[in-house]
């Protein structure tokens, strides 16, 4: 009796293996999954959000009776990447818009801050699903004052070079003021790729991208292609969040 338990339990498991073992094999193989992978390069478009700069150009705004702009920016971009082993190479371009306000008197102010850097990374993980990579940006950025009166008249003339003052004194229906300066962008940056089947290359790159933006010298205040002198110090630097979307391959 023991020995036909023994015969019978043994003859259940090889029947449960020759089911079983199988399946798993051909799910393990199944290519019909969403595989997620590490990025080795990437298009992405980007969107997120940072802080900026703003007591010294709310300041002067202020005593020009304007209404303070805000110094939350929503920010657009785009940008591409490769690697060689964990060197990563690319660049970004991110646009912030930090929005408009405007006076019941008809005075409007609008920021917005534009620039492209280089990107210099080291993949610390990458052979691993989740590519994880400290980088550093480099590169040349403005930050744009836009002011208007909606009475218009006169704009500030261009000869003599004007203050910054008086270009918010007399702006005339619209005027530009633009702050150049360079920027440098320390980042995390984690990406992953998504690929429908497992033997792909390529697919979607979905990544995230956390940092601090920071400008060290002061802006070159520039209007209608003059210098502007008493600028104020503020500049498109603070922390950042950005999101990315895009493709690529492994």
């Amino acid at each position: 009796m023991l020995r036909l338990r023994a015969f019978l339990l043994t003859a259940v498991v090889a029947s449960l293996e020759s089911v079983v073992a199988p399946a798993a094999l051909r799910a393990q193989d199944c290519a019909c999954g969403a595989p997620l992978y590490p990025v080795r390069g990437s298009v992405f478009v980007s969107t997120g959000g940072a802080l900026v700069q703003t007591d010294g150009i709310n300041t002067l705004l202020g005593a020009a009776s304007y209404f303070a702009v805000s110094d939350d920016a929503i920010g657009f971009g785009g940008g591409a990447f490769t690697s060689w082993g964990p060197l990563r190479l690319g660049a970004e371009h991110v646009r912030l818009d930090a929005g408009s306000e405007s006076t019941p008197g008809g005075r409007s102010a609008r920021l917005e801050s534009q620039y492209t850097t280089v990107v210099v990374g080291w993949d610390l993980r990458p052979r691993g699903r989740l590519s994880i990579a400290p980088s550093l940006g480099v590169g040349r950025g403005s930050f744009d004052l836009t002011v208007g009166d909606r009475a218009g008249g006169a704009s500030a003339p261009v000869s003599p070079a004007p203050t910054f003052a008086e270009v918010l004194t007399s702006p005339g229906t619209e005027s530009r003021i633009r702050g150049a300066h360079w920027v440098y962008e320390p980042m995390l940056a984690a990406e992953l790729l998504v690929v429908r089947q497992r033997a792909q290359r390529r697919g979607i790159t979905l990544g995230v991208r956390a940092g601090y933006r920071v400008a060290p010298n002061r802006p070159d205040w520039t209007y209608r292609g003059v210098a502007v002198s008493g600028g104020p110090i503020d500049q498109a630097t603070g922390p950042i969040v950005r999101l990315t979307f895009g493709v690529g391959g492994r």
